[in-house]
């Protein structure tokens, strides 16, 4: 245990060196967790998940690293405007993603993210892309549910790959609008199991149900 809090202290110090005091693994993260929150361009991601990938090269039975790593790579791809790169990006969150399931092979938020991934391969390229990727999104989540029912993470992007469906196939805002309604539901109730978990996702659901919802009952 020596070791491996002598270890995170190097990798803080090399992250942020502006401290002598003590510092543990949830301190770590928890302020890397917040600079997170602030992080919008390609170059702030990528920091962030090279911090993330050290603290799991120390903490190797530990996935929230390894989690917040992928999450800044999938940013990633969302930001750049380069088409190569946002596949690249989403290879190497796909890495991690398969790392942290092999810890924790049953953790709800691990098949959130694994959901998000397929979306943002649809992203990149539509047309060809979308019914392969979509239902693959679509198994990912469900079994996120199946570990985490009240995981309202879940219902958000069940619901963005309802409503970039085509209407032919049950998609459209009129079958997506309940997804967000539950959605909804769920983050007013939602309350974090740890200091680590994600909490993401309430503010990105209001704004598509008002914007696709708001005459809905």
């Amino acid at each position: 245990m020596k070791i491996k809090i002598t270890a995170l202290l190097i990798l803080w110090l090399g992250i942020n060196a502006f401290t002598q005091d003590s510092q543990d693994y949830m301190t770590i993260m928890v302020k890397q967790k917040k600079a997170f929150r602030m992080a919008v361009s390609e170059k702030d991601f990528q920091d962030l998940a090279d911090n993330f990938e050290r603290i799991a090269g120390v903490e190797t039975d530990q996935w929230h690293p390894l989690y917040y790593a992928a999450f800044c790579y999938i940013n990633m791809s969302f930001v750049s405007k380069d088409i190569v790169k946002k596949d690249v990006y989403l290879d190497k969150a796909q890495e991690l993603i398969d790392r942290a399931v092999e810890i924790y092979p049953e953790e709800s938020e691990l098949f959130v993210l694994q959901g998000l991934i397929y979306q943002g391969r649809i992203q990149i390229d539509p047309q060809p892309r979308g019914k392969t990727y979509a239902m693959k999104a679509n198994e990912a989540l469900n079994k996120a549910k199946e570990f985490n029912s009240d995981n309202p993470r879940v219902y958000y992007l069940l619901g963005l790959n309802v409503l970039h469906s085509p209407r032919s196939l049950g998609g459209g805002p009129d079958s997506a609008c309940n997804f967000f309604k539950k959605a909804a539901e769920k983050f007013e109730k939602y309350v974090a199991p740890h200091v680590l978990s994600p909490t993401w996702g309430a503010e990105e659901n209001e704004k598509v149900y008002t914007q696709n919802c708001h005459n809905k009952k």
